[in-house]
């Protein structure tokens, strides 16, 4: 919708977490657009989730009732690199079909990830901020939904499960 032209194939991988500064500049870096009225942005963080304990894993786990739980210290993300850029393309040229775009960012980190630190970044700006959120809400699940990334949650054991996006 909003151009005719094709997108650049993007690698959206950062290794490590998601600096907060390079979100500030990549909001910076839009300041002089005067096409540009709105801009939405996701940003997801790993949590401190309660994980029920693997037998024998109690080294960090808190009891309740006959229940051990432990809690999530890291992430640790990993990509079919190739196929996920690969299948990154389709999602962005459909949210530059559905919403009359300007900008779309997607950055999602690789290797291991604290509580706390950011892992996914999208960012997308328009003339009207309604489309802007659209996009992004649309492109957030579509790379939750269709890309080959995996994420491992570690306890401060080392144990692990995986983990599965809903």
């Amino acid at each position: 919708m909003s151009t005719d032209k094709p997108h650049k194939k993007r690698d959206i991988f950062i290794y490590g977490p998601i600096d907060p500064a390079f979100v500030a500049e990549s909001i910076a870096k839009h300041a002089s657009r005067t096409d540009i009225g709105g801009h939405e942005i996701f940003l997801g963080q790993v949590r401190a989730d309660e994980l029920a304990a693997a037998q024998g894993s109690a080294t960090s786990a808190l009891t309740t009732g006959n229940q051990q739980l432990a809690t999530v210290q890291a992430i640790d993300y990993t990509a079919y690199r190739d196929m996920a850029n690969e299948q990154m393309m389709p999602i962005r040229e459909e949210a530059f079909a559905r919403w009359p775009i300007t900008c779309l960012h997607v950055y999602h980190s690789q290797g291991v990830i604290k509580a706390g630190e950011l892992c996914f970044f999208v960012f997308a700006s328009a003339a009207h901020r309604q489309a802007a959120r659209e996009a992004v809400a649309y492109v957030t699940d579509e790379v939750k939904r269709r890309l080959p990334i995996f994420g491992k949650e570690i306890v401060a054991d080392g144990s692990h499960q995986w983990k599965n996006n809903s």
